[in-house]
């Protein structure tokens, strides 16, 4: 049997939510975060958020 991929809803929501808040705070003009310490924690939590997203189902093994 095939390994499916899951999606998981709350972190979609996660993501998406952080996607809104990392390009409002990128600055197009200048390519650069305006908080760089606070666009970098955006980045590493979103980037951790859509990986959970679309991780893989365990297989439940019968006993």
């Amino acid at each position: 049997m095939k390994d499916k991929i899951g999606f998981n809803i709350g972190f979609a929501l996660i993501a998406f939510t952080l996607g809104l808040a990392l390009l409002r705070e990128f600055d197009f003009q200048n390519f650069v975060f305006r908080k760089q310490i606070l666009g970098f924690l955006y980045l590493i939590v979103f980037i951790f958020s859509v990986v959970l997203t679309f991780k893989k189902k365990q297989k439940e093994t019968e006993k």
